[in-house]
């Protein structure tokens, strides 16, 4: 989700008629946009493209004057300037959610909290959310209360980058004063270009990565900072002020309104709000009295402003936390008003008694402020490391454990008809390891990730097996490894394994995505992989649902099928599980297992009648289906015989598939056995002929 940043309050010093208050007042208007969109709206404004842009006019703007004046810019200082202004108030926030979360945040989101201190802390929270963008089993983790410090993230980058850009630049022209600035000048414009050209390209192409990657975004700063030159030597009509400056604070205000952001920034759509600050920047030079500018400065807003920066930091892990208090999904009017008050009055505390007090720190000793700086972030990020050593000693214990199949069951329950947890004994995998029980195939490095294309394969069984059963498509597919391995071996076969995140064993289908080609070349490779292997059994998923809606078939699903089977090769195409509108570790840790908040009708989630009935024609394609083993009667619970049967919405704990396997070896055994019968009396009729 997008959050914005405030760009840093160093300025320039100017005469005090000058000075430009509705700078401040439309730090205001950004801090207010992002807030109330995600308090109230539940999306995203825009408003971060704002602010990247308000500190490229004050802060790149500033360099380009600097090296034009004086032939360098001083990169320490200014790294000194950031430390200052950024750090405390950052700083605070981090060690206040760091302290409080463990009385609000559920267990299940301990692990994955303390990378995103430690990420937020050392200012590389946009490129963890970027990883998590392309990592399919993290794509429906439920936002950290520090997620909001992807866009001070790469606001540092950015502002680092081109500071040292600009220092480089002037170390090359120390010798030629009358072109620095010019050249600087020069400079930043291919900054601009190269940048949102790289934007559009990245966006087109794999836009969640895209949204968090500094490179897209430096042209923002860029643009904010060409906008500072060209105020510096133009000065626009009245008229053109007016209508400029109006016409900015429309894009501005609206951008969010209009636009889906979150889709679809920051590639050309980023114009929309950053050139509407651009203009208010570049149009506030009078002072008319029909003028934006005039609006921007009024006291209120400049209050405002002043505060932003914190409002910014608050407002967030505030919302964050009152979501996951009430278990709800949006605040109301009443309940985010209050959320909006006290972030108010802790952005105001925060700034007159964390941020203001470091403000006042000499700036002739940069290396000593960065030096604290440092030893600041070392402390914050020992304190995470010590939760974080702690979790993942909690996490090892609890991997490690092997369930006695006499307390936990897990699907063995079914047999009777009964799926309530027993109370006395504690639910597995707990907590902490519940979300990261996945199929032991990604542990293994046996699984292609969602952006590539690549064949990934790993063997299991007898190595020497003549039989071999290919377990291919996605992570639906990945599930059963754990309850096939037993299978394959006990019967002396060899499995071979083809998995890819977010991709099913299917005919291509056209689509746009860098995710969707990588998909579709995928599955060509794998389909001539498989027509070489020649495989006795490809096991793949059949029908499934998807976002708690009811199981369909896909009909590239047996359009691939029809492929395989004239080549000798079964297919064992078993029915998907149920997919859960609800994070169920989640929802198991905050209601418990037997609440009916986290189960799910059988009704929604398959169909009253089986839907593979129209393509059973085909004798070598066989359909399994453990429905009866997941949804028992009209219900389909998420825990089972004390096992929490999810690791998220949709994906099985490997815990849980571990318990189908007697029911997938009295389905699946019989039709091993009847092909290598049949291959076994081929074989020797041929030798007899």
């Amino acid at each position: 989700m997008q959050t914005r940043s405030e760009g840093f309050r160093v300025t320039v010093s100017r005469p005090r008629q000058n000075r430009r208050d509705d700078i401040q007042g439309l730090r205001a208007i950004g801090a207010l946009l992002v807030a109330t969109f995600h308090i109230w709206v539940g999306r995203v404004s825009g408003g971060v493209d704002v602010f990247f842009v308000v500190s490229g006019f004050l802060l790149v703007g500033s360099m380009v004057r600097e090296l034009g004046a004086t032939g360098r810019v001083d990169f320490v200082a200014f790294v000194g300037r950031l430390v200052k202004r950024l750090l405390p108030a950052s700083l605070f926030v981090i060690a206040v959610v760091l302290a409080t979360a463990p009385f609000w945040m559920p267990q299940t989101r301990w692990s994955s909290h303390v990378v995103h201190v430690l990420a937020s802390t050392i200012y590389v929270e946009n490129w963890y959310l970027a990883w998590s963008a392309v990592d399919y089993l993290a794509r429906d983790e439920v936002a950290s209360p520090l997620q909001h410090y992807w866009a001070m993230s790469a606001q540092v980058q950015a502002l680092v980058l081109l500071c040292l850009t600009m220092t480089v630049t002037g170390l090359l022209l120390r010798n030629r004063a009358e072109r620095r600035e010019r050249t600087a000048i020069i400079v930043l414009v291919a900054v601009f270009v190269l940048s949102f050209a790289y934007s559009v390209y990245a966006t087109a192409t794999n836009q969640p990565v895209a949204y968090f990657n500094t490179f897209a975004r430096i042209w923002e700063f860029a643009l904010g900072g060409l906008t500072a030159v060209l105020l510096a030597r133009v000065r626009l009509p009245v008229i053109v002020q007016l209508i400029g400056g109006w016409l900015g604070l429309f894009l501005v205000i609206s951008c969010g309104i209009l636009l889906q952001v979150s889709t679809i920034f920051p590639g050309y759509a980023a114009l929309w709000p950053t050139l509407g600050a651009a203009l208010i920047l570049l149009c506030g030079q009078g002072e008319h009295r029909f003028s934006v500018r005039r609006l921007l400065s009024i006291k209120p807003l400049n209050w405002l402003g002043g505060i932003s920066y914190a409002l910014y930091l608050w407002h967030w892990p505030l919302l964050i936390a009152f979501l996951t208090v009430t278990y709800q999904t949006q605040a109301s009017f009443a309940a985010g008003s209050a959320i909006l008050v006290a972030s108010v009055l802790l952005a105001w505390l925060t700034t007159r008694l964390v941020e203001k007090p470091f403000s006042k720190v000499r700036e002739d000793r940069p290396w000593r402020t960065i030096a604290v700086g440092a030893a600041a972030v070392a402390a914050t990020t020992l304190g995470d490391g010590a939760w974080k050593i702690q979790t993942a000693q909690a996490v090892s214990a609890d991997k490690l454990m092997k369930p006695d199949p006499g307390r936990y069951p897990g699907a063995a329950v079914f047999d009777g008809r009964y799926f309530a947890a027993d109370g006395r004994v504690p639910i597995r995998p707990g907590p902490l390891w519940m979300k990261r029980d996945v199929s032991p195939l990604y542990a293994k490095k046996c699984h292609q990730d969602i952006d590539k294309a690549g064949l990934i394969s790993c063997t299991f069984g007898d190595p020497g097996a003549r039989r071999v059963l290919a377990l291919v498509g996605g992570s639906h597919s990945a599930h059963y490894y754990s309850a096939l391995e037993p299978i394959v071996t006990g019967q002396g076969w060899r499995m071979v394994t083809f998995t890819k995140s977010g991709c099913v064993f299917a005919t291509p289908r056209t689509g746009t995505s860098k995710n969707d080609r990588s998909c579709a070349r995928w599955n060509e490779n794998l389909m001539a992989r498989l027509t070489e292997l020649k495989p006795d059994i490809v096991f793949t998923t059949a029908a499934h649902g998807k976002d708690g809606s009811r199981e369909h078939v896909v009909p590239q699903f047996a359009e691939r099928w029809a492929k395989l089977t004239p080549l000798g090769i079964h297919v064992v195409a078993i029915r998907d599980n149920p997919w859960f509108r609800n994070d169920i570790p989640e929802c198991v840790q905050v209601n418990g297992p037997d609440s009916n908040l986290c189960t799910m009708a059988k009704s929604d989630a398959f169909a009253a009648i089986n839907p593979f009935r129209d393509v059973r024609s085909d004798p070598r394609i066989h359909f399994l289906d453990l429905t009866d083993h997941l949804c028992p009667d009209d219900q389909c619970p998420v825990v089972a015989g004390n096992i929490v049967m999810y690791s998220d919405r949709h994906h099985m704990t490997n815990t849980f598939v571990r318990t189908l396997a007697p029911y997938l070896a009295s389905a699946l055994t019989p039709i091993m056995a009847d092909i290598d019968h049949s291959r076994t009396a081929s074989r020797q009729a041929g030798v007899r002929r």
